[in-house]
């Protein structure tokens, strides 16, 4: 095949596949030139420089060889980030140890060898490594990072992408290409990429870098953390017993306001949001200079050293649904009287705090259980997680505030200084600094005000989800915190902060903003709920759910192919079950990622079925647990909602 043909088919390839790119090809002046020996390109220059000098296809297969005698893979050493926060999930960890140690099989390979993984190839050049890596790596998903689309172009003429494409294709894979510069913006778009096969397959990810570049080399280190991040199992079946628990118990114990996320009219005055991170030491003189002209916001643990260094909060914001809450607030309690503030809570706090507080504000928090079955069109508070600063500055935006300050809200910690301010539980009381000194802080990012910080996957997932709020809602944001940098907010060291006007009106602002709420009586939000109706209709869902399972026989080994039956049955459930597929749905996904894990690294094709058998037997029983515990939930609920409907309304 000539040159010119080849150009032609594997051109033609793309454009069936990636138009987008050929049109950027198109539009994109040329800045580098191709070289070749008779027809066979060799080699790229940029200027005056080669990047292969003069032997590209023996660069890339030297390259490859090196690569796979020592790989860099993305491995996960432990099933602790499948699920094991669920007691269901350690059991059936506990199940699959024993049938390797009963095997005498307790070494396993440290990576998958059976999984389908991905293969992350940070450069493309002439594409000569490319058909190699694929073959001796055997992944089904192959990510190609390309920031110069002009390089694809010199690829059409040196590798056959059609027969590329055909393939990888052939086996249920599938190449994906991506052309940007930016490292974050890269790494965003193979985590989506990543997300769209599925999140376990990350285990064993190849990485495999071309050719030098900044970009890359940024990438590849911010890919790790994401990878580690995002392997993370989300909710569990205990914890969304726990929050359907919660919100019903908050819904009828008292009355309360609830905040929705729909837009609300803007307000002038400024918030303040303060987190617990050690740069809020530095900013309480501040606090107490600005704090008749502010509305202040505490979020979790930040509300101690305020109330120590007599700030009282206007509001204080509250996410988690643990019982460590309760503790958390009652040991602020002892500096003041928390009936002066008012609580902003996810609707799934603990039924105790709202008692402790003078009023409470309850939201329905995004994709939790409750909210999928009981919010009734109600609009959830969007961005509200992974902290409680995240909760306070969604739910600042959507009561109206448009202009904010941050302190205390470091994301993270500048070497040497300590994880948390003082006056917070974690540096005063024994129980809580032992949990502190074990965290790990192992991603370095850019500093507030220069330099580096260091922070860890919660940390740096709620920095995103800040920078994502503020360029959503467009808001005016000041952040005096010296931690990780949170881009679209202004960095601004505490001192230098002048506010303009006089004191706030506050019992006017806090008025205003209640009447933009709904208020609702104790019991409202229940009253009509058809109890019985999602009984049967969770007796239904795991009737179905059983009937998933065994479409896989005892003798099969087909850890993957369960992980995605249960994944497509979730994705078309839609509201079949009236949302109840909620409750389960994270330990649906859990249980068979904690059973890939070993089944993956087993060589063995017999153990891998004994292995198997025994995921089986486990995943039968967890459902059954499941349709029982959530049965015996519902009647509780049902009991609660009765009560609600023989009382008269207010």
């Amino acid at each position: 095949m000539s040159a010119d043909d080849l150009a032609a088919r594997s051109q033609a390839a793309f454009v069936r596949r990636f138009p987008q790119i050929v049109d950027a090809i198109a539009a994109e002046p040329a800045q580098s030139r191709l070289v070749s020996d008779g027809e066979t390109p060799i080699d790229i220059v940029i200027g005056e420089q080669r990047i292969y000098g003069g032997d590209a296809r023996g660069h890339a297969a030297r390259q490859v060889e090196d690569f796979i005698a020592k790989p860099l893979r993305f491995v996960m050493e432990t099933p602790q980030a499948a699920g094991l926060v669920s007691e269901i999930c350690i059991g059936l960890k506990l199940a699959m140890e024993g049938v390797l140690v009963d095997a005498n099989a307790t070494e396993v390979s440290r990576g998958p060898i059976s999984a389908p993984t991905f293969l992350v190839v940070f450069g493309l050049g002439l594409g000569y490594h490319l058909e190699e890596l694929v073959r001796k790596t055997g992944a089904r998903w192959v990510i190609v990072v390309e920031p110069f689309v002009e390089f694809i172009a010199h690829s059409f003429r040196a590798i056959d992408w059609e027969r590329l494409f055909g393939e990888v294709e052939a086996v249920d894979g599938k190449i994906h290409v991506i052309s940007d510069l930016d490292p974050g913006r890269i790494i965003a778009a193979v985590m989506q990429t990543i997300a769209e096969h599925g999140t376990p397959y990350l285990d064993g990810t190849w990485v495999f870098t071309h050719y030098p570049l900044w970009t890359f080399a940024e990438a590849v280190k911010r890919l790790h953390g994401a990878a580690e991040f995002a392997y993370v199992n989300r909710g569990f079946f205990e914890d969304e017993l726990v929050m359907m628990g919660n919100a019903v118990a908050n819904f009828v114990g008292r009355p309360f306001w609830l905040l929705d996320g729909k837009p609300r009219l803007h307000r002038p005055e400024r918030a303040v949001i303060v987190g617990a991170g050690p740069s809020l030491d530095a900013a309480i003189e501040t606090l107490h200079r600005i704090r008749d002209r502010v509305v202040l916001f505490s979020a979790g643990t930040g509300l101690r050293p305020l109330l120590r260094n007599g700030l009282v909060p206007d509001f204080h914001c509250e996410l988690e649904n643990g019982p460590q809450v309760v503790e958390v607030c009652g040991e602020a309690a002892q500096y003041a009287d928390l009936k002066q503030v008012r609580l902003i809570a996810s609707a799934t706090v603990d039924p105790r705090v709202p008692s402790l507080f003078g009023e409470t504000i309850l939201f329905f928090r995004d994709s939790v259980s409750p909210t999928r079955i009981m919010s009734r069109g109600t609009w959830p508070l969007n961005a509200a997680a992974p902290t409680c600063v995240n909760a306070a500055l969604a739910a600042g935006a959507a009561l109206g505030f448009t202009d904010f300050i941050l302190m205390g809200t470091d994301c993270g910690t500048r070497p040497g200084m300590s994880c948390h301010a003082e006056g917070t539980i974690y540096r005063d009381l024994e129980k809580w600094r032992s949990r502190d000194e074990q965290s790990k802080y192992p991603l370095e990012v850019e500093g507030n005000f220069g330099g580096i910080a260091f922070t860890n996957w919660v940390y740096d997932a709620s920095r995103r989800m800040l920078m994502e709020l503020i360029a959503a809602y467009h808001l005016n944001v000041v952040n005096c915190s010296d931690g990780a940098l949170i881009a679209g907010a202004t960095p601004r060291v505490p001192e230098s902060l002048e506010l303009a006007g006089g004191a706030i009106d506050r019992a006017r602002v806090i008025a205003e903003l209640k009447r933009s709420l709904r208020y609702c009586e104790a019991g409202d939000l229940v009253r009509g709920t058809d109890i019985e109706g999602l009984r049967s209709a969770a007796r239904e869902l795991y009737r179905d759910l059983a009937a998933v399972l065994e479409r896989f026989p005892p003798g099969s080994d087909d850890f993957a192919g369960v992980f995605e039956a249960f994944g497509e049955f979730q994705r078309r459930a839609g509201t079949t079950y009236q949302r109840i597929d909620g409750i389960p749905e994270g330990s649906l996904a859990a249980l068979p990622r904690v059973a890939m894990f070993y089944g993956s690294r087993v060589a063995d094709a017999a153990l891998r079925q004994r292995l198997f058998a025994v995921f089986r037997t486990e995943f039968q029983e967890a459902l059954a647990t499941m349709a029982r515990c959530t049965d015996e939930l519902l009647a509780e609920l049902g009991v609660m909602a009765a009560k609600q409907e023989s009382a008269p309304a207010a």
